[in-house]
């Protein structure tokens, strides 16, 4: 079975460093940069994540300056922890929350890692290594494809997400029923929802085709970074187990000989998908089992890697 441990550490360079604290009712400590705070629940930016605890759980939040640091250069479309932040403060995205990201299986983004946020009928899409994106996207669902507020909203993010001043001019000129055009290696397209690859939605997107093609994991690393919904409930039970571990306090010399490793802590388990959370996926295109990528996936050295450094997991 696999186990997942998540280092909790300070960004690398170029990301704000951490910044609050959270102190949560059942003992455990959850530390990251509080995005949005609503009477339902607080959304926190982790490494390579976002999680939503409701705000019953909380015991206390301590905040501290941020200590920014030079965001990265020479990044066209602008990398995961700004387009988080960037997001996160938008009037419409009350209830943003990270939702599992379905693995797509045909067309330009197969088998291309991605995040993928939820805020009301608003979603956005970060393709590729959350470090240096190959593709960003954002667009609208059920009420809001007739709004042309809302299609206004989503052109506005993504200028917000494109550094470059041309860039952003590309973007304010796509016509919102349908277009598409390129500049210095980017496509910028709009597609409406009656498109095949669409999901029913409305989009924006800006992306770098030879990106993503360098971007696309390998069979082996789609093993390491996606898990189907029997996974994901084997490592709810495995965490509850845990849970009931940890709160007896165990002696770890006692967990060594009997090869056990050490419960994980709340900042670890809260990586975690919920099997109910993979209903808010993506549908796959036909019959089979649905496959959706990991939190905090990442891709240091240039391989896809599970949440923290150096392993990150066991079987």
């Amino acid at each position: 079975m696999k186990r997942i441990f998540v280092a909790a550490c300070v960004l690398a360079a170029g990301v704000t460093a951490w910044a609050d604290t959270l102190k949560l009712k059942n003992g455990g400590t959850l530390e990251g940069v509080v995005l949005r705070e609503s009477d339902a629940g607080v959304v926190v930016r982790l490494k390579y994540a976002t999680v939503t605890i409701e705000k019953s759980e909380i015991e206390s939040i301590e905040k501290k300056a941020e200590a920014a640091t030079p965001a990265a250069k020479g990044l066209r479309l602008s990398r995961w922890d700004a387009c988080i932040d960037s997001l996160g403060a938008r009037p419409w995205a009350g209830d943003l929350r990270q939702i599992p990201a379905t693995v797509i299986d045909k067309g330009v983004l197969k088998n291309v890692p991605y995040m993928s946020h939820k805020a009301g009928n608003y979603e956005f899409n970060l393709y590729g290594d959350p470090d240096s994106p190959a593709c960003l996207e954002v667009g609208v669902y059920k009420d809001l494809l007739k709004s042309e507020d809302a299609k206004k909203a989503c052109l506005d993010l993504m200028v917000s997400l494109l550094p470059e001043a041309k860039d952003q001019e590309v973007v304010r000129g796509l016509a919102r029923a349908q277009d598409k055009k390129e500049r210095d290696g980017l496509t910028f397209e709009v597609t409406p929802e009656t498109a095949e690859d669409a999901y029913g939605g409305w989009w924006i997107s800006v992306y770098d085709v030879k990106a993503l093609d360098a971007a696309r994991a390998t069979e082996e690393e789609l093993k390491r970074i996606t898990q189907d919904e029997d996974e994901i409930e084997k490592e709810e039970l495995l965490a509850e187990a845990e849970r009931k571990l940890a709160a007896k306090k165990p002696d770890p010399k006692e967990l060594r000989v009997l090869n056990q490793p050490p419960p994980r802590t709340y900042q670890e388990t809260v990586y975690l998908w919920k099997k109910p959370q993979v209903q808010q996926a993506r549908p796959v295109r036909k019959q089979g089992i649905r496959r959706v990528y990991i939190r905090g996936y990442h891709r240091p050295g240039g391989l896809y890697s599970r949440p923290g450094l150096g392993g990150g997991f066991r079987r």
